[in-house]
């Protein structure tokens, strides 16, 4: 026999569960954990006087000698506490944390199983090689545009075609946790093998034909991966709003090798979506069937009935109330089917938006159509009591600061970009004004429907008004208006139109098909900016007339994708930014956007990216955040 002692030692690199800390550190593997341990392993282990978690990110061999010779002692791993995510999920989520300016740790929690798992012994000792694949190695990305009452369910079964023929597995990824359900569900009845993720885990791993998951399930570890569908890779929920911020359609694109596929389902693909991608869609007459009809209600013009209550949305949602309406349900997956009207109403604050008082037309870039605003302190909304006081302060800062694009940065006098007055006024109030003045004027019960709401069938009115809380609650409609369209507009962050078009693209999902008669036209749009290409591209059912102006603006500007801008902000961000001099980067810019927030731009956002890494390594502190997608 050999020597014992001139084995080499098997070491583990185990990064700490805390996204505090997220450090890696080198664990000797015990011999009793030798045939056990392995990559994405979750291990106990021992750091400084106290036992700690985490995981197995990496194995390495090391000499006798060389083991001997580390500066420090190495202590073996404590106890192995089960399996996590494979060596390739082991990696994307390193990729994720250099994508998105975060932690690996952020995007580990999302791979691993909620529950205590078999550990699955070995994993490559070097896979480095796995990680390239995810920094160089693409495999196609297809863009599917799809109108809205088109069935998801039935158009992925088809795409999958017979289950007896599936090579590998196919990741679905749902917008809700009722779309899940649905999809495990149905797929399920067609034959398919599923697996729920993260609560199948090891099913996912072993034998599924489809994994189905929400947003995280991007992550699901699958021994053989075919393709990863993102189903309305459009729905805001298919992003994490927290920090780090990350998109799950991103991931796929990157995750996919030579190969596979990713698959974007979309009734409203963003720019961001189709940059580099394949674009297939139904024929234009089966598309354009697929939308709802869509009625413009032009409030550019002051109305009697009080703000944003104008004579024809009265009309409007009084001849639906006219109709036999039929008794709300609840579907198999919990939602509400409902024949009532949802009033779309997104403001449970104090939103401000410019308006001026002459055209009453909002104050908006003339560049990129991005409202004109003034960045209030959090100090100043408290003291807010009313619209009139608002007003007052507003004006008082206005004829002391320019006006300046939160987008494009170009800055304006204090004057209407339409009609040059200098008359301004603010536009703002919340959910339960607007309810009242939509009630008295109504003259029957409007009910509201928040995210923490209660609902109870025999209590719903047949007008309801809310946030977007409806689209998570209710699954039909029979008039859906949306009161105050320039909200979403005008809102300032660089993918507002694209944001409003998916908007209505989400309301359409809940009303009838333009080719079903139902009597009334089931979408009514309330804005001051009947002219906009979104509202071009929403009554025509017709992404495209969007997406070639918004192409054609940002590749002018620079804007992502054709640049790339990564959002710094929190409490310290001055102080990193000073300290960091990210600045004085080669071609980098740093936009100082308001108090604590600053916008980090380049012409390449592998460049940003890696600059980033590399000074994060070496100055990170608590108080700083940063987003990586578009802000």
């Amino acid at each position: 026999m050999g020597n014992q002692s001139s084995l080499p030692v098997r070491v583990a690199e185990v990064l700490i569960d805390s996204v505090g800390l997220s450090r890696i550190f080198s664990y000797r593997i015990p011999d009793k954990m030798q045939a056990d341990i392995g990559v994405g392993s979750y291990v106990s282990v021992k750091l400084a006087n106290s036992r700690s978690k985490g995981w197995v990110v990496g194995l390495k061999e090391l000499s006798v000698d060389e083991a001997e010779s580390l500066p420090y002692e190495l202590l073996p791993v404590s106890r192995l506490l089960g399996g996590g995510p494979t060596p390739e999920v082991v990696s994307l989520c390193k990729w994720a944390a250099w994508r998105f300016v975060g932690s690996p740790v952020n995007f580990l929690t999302h791979a691993s199983p909620k529950r205590r798992i078999s550990p699955t012994p070995g994993g490559e000792l070097d896979f480095h090689s796995c990680e390239e694949k995810f920094f160089h190695s693409r495999g196609d990305s297809l863009v599917v545009r799809i109108p809205p009452t088109h069935s998801r369910v039935r158009w992925v079964i088809e795409h999958l075609g017979d289950p007896a023929e599936l090579v590998g597995t196919a990741i679905v990824v749902c917008a809700s946790q009722a779309l899940v359900k649905q999809f495990a569900r149905q797929l399920a009845e067609n034959g398919y093998r599923v697996a729920i993720f993260p609560d199948h885990f090891e099913d996912a791993v072993n034998n599924a034909h489809v994994v189905v998951g929400a947003r995280n399930a991007v992550f699901a570890s699958v021994s053989r991966l075919s393709e990863v569908i993102v189903v309305d890779a459009d729905d805001p929920s298919h992003t994490e709003s927290s920090s780090p911020s990350w998109s799950s359609y991103i991931v796929a694109q990157a995750r996919v090798g030579e190969g596979q596929k990713a698959v974007l389902l979309s009734s409203a693909p963003t720019l961001d979506m189709l940059y580099g991608s394949k674009t297939m869609s139904l024929s234009r007459r089966v598309e354009r069937s697929g939308w709802p009809k869509i009625r413009i209600g032009n409030i550019s013009e002051p109305s009697r009935g009080g703000p944003l209550i104008s004579g024809d949305l009265l009309g409007v949602i009084t001849s639906v109330l006219r109709t036999k309406t039929i008794p709300p349900t609840f579907t198999n997956e919990g939602l509400i089917d409902y024949d009532g009207v949802i009033v779309l109403y997104n403001r449970l604050g104090g939103a401000r938006t410019l308006v001026c008082q002459r055209c009453n037309q909002v104050v908006s870039c003339e560049v990129c159509s991005t409202t004109l605003m003034q960045a209030i302190s959090s100090q100043q909304s408290a003291v807010w009591q009313d619209r009139g006081e608002m007003n007052r302060m507003v004006k008082e800062r206005l004829a002391l600061f320019a006006l300046t694009c939160p987008r494009c940065k170009k800055e304006y006098p204090v004057i209407c970009t339409h009609c040059m007055s200098t008359s301004l006024k603010v536009v703002t109030f919340g959910i339960d004004r607007f309810k009242d003045l939509l009630q008295a004027a109504l003259g029957t019960p409007v009910g509201e429907i928040r995210a923490n709401s209660e609902v109870r069938l025999a209590d719903l009115p047949s007008v309801i008004i809310g946030t977007e809380a409806v689209f998570s609650r209710f699954t039909s409609a029979k008039l859906v208006v949306v009161a105050d369209f320039d909200h979403y507009l005008y809102a300032p962050s660089l993918d507002a139109r694209e944001k409003a078009f998916a908007l209505v693209a989400r309301a359409a999902r809940l009303v009838p098909s333009r080719s079903v008669d139902t009597g009334n036209v089931p979408i009514y749009l309330q804005t001051r900016d009947v002219d906009s290409p979104v509202i071009r591209a929403v009554v025509a059912g017709d992404p495209r007339l969007l997406t070639s102006k918004e192409a054609a603006m940002r590749r002018r500007l620079g804007l992502p994708p054709f640049g790339a801008i990564v959002r710094c902000y929190g409490p310290k961000a001055q102080e990193w930014i000073s300290r960091s001099d990210i600045a004085g980067a080669l071609e980098i810019e740093v936009i100082s956007v308001r108090d604590g927030v600053f916008d980090i731009r380049s012409g390449s956002l592998d460049r940003l990216l890696d600059s980033l890494s590399e000074l994060r390594s070496k100055l990170s502190f608590s108080g700083v955040h940063f987003s990586a997608i578009p802000a």
